[in-house]
């Protein structure tokens, strides 16, 4: 039997629970939960573990990558962000994330002359392990849909996942009560999320030290 602070993994890299699909939110949570009772981590379920950024601020810092060109960014609720998460509207999800009250989130998107998306969400959650659970860890949700683990090297702490056909890639990265996303397909490169990734970590490291 696995120590309850060891995660159980499954083929492709991520825990099991993880990788189911529709409860996928509450189930990484409740582990989360699970593990600071063990004893696991250093924040309890209800830390911040840091300050929050403005996510508004933070999307809108992002220059326009090459080609691609989109609406000006704009604060996003619970609908808004399932749907920069997966790429469509989704009821389910959006009723689990507004069911975690987040406190502030800005969405913006690009589409390039090729139709492929770049899509950088950044939110506040009322702790650590929330944003985590809801931020991060929703990049595995394409795990279980033909995706596979993707952990770049160059953005260390970052959690995700890429398929090739369709071609999609999801980043996911949270510090403190703040979750970052990305989401590129189609044409839009795996180096043009990782390097959004990078910028949107550095502009909210520059508003919360």
């Amino acid at each position: 039997m696995a120590h309850l602070c060891t995660p159980v993994t499954g083929g492709r890299g991520y825990p099991v629970a993880v990788r189911a699909p529709a409860s996928l939110v509450a189930v990484v949570l409740a582990l989360a939960l699970a593990l600071v009772a063990a004893g696991c981590g250093p924040l309890g379920p209800t830390e911040q573990g840091g300050d929050a950024g403005d996510p508004l601020a933070v999307v809108t810092a992002l220059p326009s990558p090459g080609e691609l060109r989109g609406p000006d960014p704009a604060t996003a609720d619970a609908a808004d962000l399932a749907e920069a998460f997966t790429g469509r509207p989704d009821a389910e999800l959006a009723a689990v994330i507004d069911d975690r009250a987040p406190a502030d989130a800005a969405v913006r998107t690009w589409t390039s002359p090729g139709g492929g998306t770049l899509t950088v969400a950044a939110s506040v959650w009322p702790s650590h392990l929330i944003a985590t659970g809801v931020g991060s860890d929703l990049a595995a949700r394409l795990v279980a849909d033909d995706g596979a683990a993707w952990t770049p090297p160059d953005v260390p702490g970052a959690r995700g996942a890429r398929r090739d056909d369709p071609a999609e890639a999801r980043l996911g990265f949270s510090v403190g009560p703040n979750a970052l996303y990305v989401r590129a397909t189609g044409d839009v490169g795996d180096d043009v999320a990782e390097r959004a990734m990078r910028r949107l970590i550095l502009v909210l490291e520059g508003q919360t030290g």
